[in-house]
């Protein structure tokens, strides 16, 4: 389990990382005083591309801390929906998931994702 755990505070480390990098890559680009219209194109199309990112990355580390929640509550590697065992393999691969293999397929055929 501590393996895991290291994993999930990498996992964790890099995303925050990766959101700090970003953010100062955003603050040193284009001002609104120079450049011309492509620049300013680009400069909005990244702004977009960002803010996607900042969700999916805010709502990666949800997932991240309810793993680590559920390991300081012993309650890490069982199913949320049918309280299963997790496939090892699956929780290696995906170690922030909260669903079974089965749940999760069930999950996706009733949501059309």
């Amino acid at each position: 389990m501590e393996d895991i755990k290291t994993k999930l505070l990498e996992m964790q480390s890099n995303i925050l990382s990766e959101i700090e990098a970003d953010r100062n890559q955003s603050n040193s680009a284009i001002t609104d005083d120079i450049g011309d219209d492509i620049d300013h194109a680009n400069e909005e199309r990244y702004r977009e591309l960002y803010q996607l990112m900042c969700e999916r990355d805010q709502k990666k580390l949800e997932q991240i801390k309810r793993a680590l929640d559920r390991i300081d509550e012993e309650a890490y590697g069982y199913c949320e929906e049918c309280e299963e065992i997790i496939n090892k393999a699956r929780l290696i691969a995906l170690p922030f998931t909260r669903l079974c293999i089965n749940c999760k397929t069930e999950e996706e055929r009733l949501t059309g994702i």
